[in-house]
């Protein structure tokens, strides 16, 4: 083992996610020496995309609240894209209608500005008119007491204590509850109940475990309307990565960090996998707080601090299948606005096991190619569709071992699997969507395993930490931690989602660099 470039890092970002990218860009822009190391040969983590048979298929981004501009006014993300990037990040607008529900006999379109979609579910359900204004009043109030949870965990500690007292009834109110449960509280319309829920996939949280604080945080972001990377979800991960290097940084790929070094309870630095070690007083890491608790030596540091982190799971899983299409999609039922395919009135259903059970619960539609500006269909009419459904990562637990196999290495029982999923998610595509099915020329997906290997999300879960009320009530999930130099960033250290990572990358910045403070205000 050896030491390099002794002293000449301020900070070391593990994790290449919009967490990771925002803090190092962000520190970066204050004139810090900040190195990214990223395990896989891709930055982006799961804003990263990739090409197959001459399609370009996004990761995990479909659409962002508060990234354009309303009104005349900039949305917060979009704030934070043209102060900490050389040029912004263009996005586009998903136009009137974001979202589209479609259960069994009804279908509902998510419309912004917000007084249209609580005009339409008022058509819809008559006789709920007074709790849906219920139901949007406990949005707004839910949505404060996340923010004020998020300020809590930027604090010192006897700060933070002091500010959680002061708040603590609407914090329990609202963080400390589930969706279902506010939901129930303000409307009796099974049906309206679900309609309410069933965007829960955007945040991983379902509907009987997720804080009602998030999903209101969440689907408030729409309020104003929805926007997608120009040029694909790889622009995060361009723009910020020239921002990095147009301070005084350095990204680096195939770089996995085996070891957080701490001595004498300060971080002294990292060592890699090569058994190559790399200085810094400071490390902020966007692994995921698992991951990270793992890297630090047992020997040095005292996990009491995070007892509870460990007593809450991972989040759900996820299967994406990955369709490229030629034809004209766009008069054939694909549009902007994504697609939320409920088999049933049960919102609360993960895909339990696919080699039994034929079709998933829900099936979340994207056609990206449709939303970006910039992509030139050819004479072909080359189109993309993305499909995301939730799964139990638990039917995918005996090939964890699979890893980065490839072919024949390949064990044949998780190949079955992939492959009979990919029928009957084709298979139930085809139902929804008849005419665009003869469309489809190429297929491939990806699983929790699949997840788990390029991402290193423990059992590929999709949001980090589950997003249970545990979770944003937890102490310990905040930047700063008890070990001097180590900060925690992206998900888990905020909120799921690229707005959410993002917010935890900017809180980890500031946790190094106050002066920073001015951006997250």
């Amino acid at each position: 083992m050896h030491t390099i470039e002794s002293g000449s890092w301020d900070v070391i970002v593990i994790g290449s996610g919009i967490g990771g990218l925002t803090a190092a860009a962000a520190l970066a822009k204050e004139g810090k020496r900040v190195l990214v190391l990223e395990r896989h040969t891709q930055l982006g983590g799961l804003t990263q995309a990739f090409e197959r048979n001459g399609f370009r298929f996004n990761v995990g981004v479909h659409y962002i609240g508060g990234a354009g501009e309303a009104d005349g006014r900039s949305g917060p993300a979009k704030k934070v894209f043209d102060m900490l990037t050389p040029h912004g990040i263009p996005m586009a607008s998903m136009g009137p209608v974001y979202d589209r529900v479609h259960f069994p006999g009804m279908t509902i379109d998510f419309e912004h500005p917000v007084e249209r979609l609580v005009q339409a579910l008022k058509a819809r359900f008559a006789g709920e008119a007074a709790g849906i204004d219920r139901y949007f009043e406990s949005m707004q109030a839910a949505r404060k007491a996340l923010e004020a949870v998020f300020a809590a965990h930027s604090m010192p500690q006897l700060v933070s204590r002091g500010l959680m007292w002061w708040k603590d009834e609407e914090i329990q109110r609202w963080v400390g509850r589930t969706l279902m449960e506010v939901i129930r509280e303000c409307v009796a319309d099974p049906k309206l109940q679900a309609v309410l829920a069933a965007q829960w996939g955007d945040h991983g949280g379902r509907p009987s475990q997720a804080s009602f604080a998030l999903h209101a945080a969440v689907m408030s972001s729409y309020f104003d309307g929805a926007w997608y990377p120009v040029g694909g979800s790889a622009v995060f991960a361009e723009a910020f990565a020239q921002a990095v290097r147009a301070g005084r940084g350095d990204l680096r790929t195939g770089e996995t960090v085996a070891a957080i070094r701490v001595h004498d309870g300060r971080v002294q630095g990292v060592t890699l996998e090569s058994g190559v070690s790399i200085d810094a007083p400071c490390v902020i890491s966007d692994a995921g707080v698992r991951n990270t608790l793992r890297m630090l030596p047992s020997e040095e540091v005292d996990y009491d601090w995070a007892r509870d982190v460990l007593e809450i799971e991972p989040s759900v899983g996820y299967v994406g299948m990955y369709l490229g299409l030629e034809g004209d999609i766009a008069a054939n039922g694909a549009s902007t606005a994504n697609d939320w395919i409920y088999e049933s009135w049960d919102v609360d259903q993960l895909w339990r096991n696919p080699l039994i059970e034929p079709d998933a619960p829900m099936m979340f539609v994207s056609f990206p190619s449709l939303k970006d500006p910039r992509h030139d269909p050819g004479p072909q009419q080359r189109h993309t569709c993305e499909i995301v459904t939730f799964v139990d990562p638990d039917a995918f637990t005996p090939w964890e071992h699979e890893g980065m196999k490839r072919g024949d290495a390949r064990d044949p029982g998780y190949l079955e699997m992939k492959e009979r999923i990919e029928q009957n998610l084709l298979s139930q595509f085809a139902r929804h969507f008849p005419r665009l099915a003869p469309m489809v020329r190429f297929v491939t997906s990806s699983t929790p395993i699949s997840v788990a290997t390029y991402t290193g999300a423990e059992h590929g879960a999709m949001y980090g930490l589950a997003t249970t009320p545990e979770r944003f009530l937890s102490d310990a999930l905040r930047p700063r931690t008890p070990i001097g130099g180590l900060v925690l960033a992206g998900q888990d250290a905020c909120c799921p989602g690229v707005t959410g990572a993002l917010t935890g990358g900017l809180m980890a910045a500031i946790s190094v660099e106050p002066r920073l403070l001015a951006l997250l205000r």
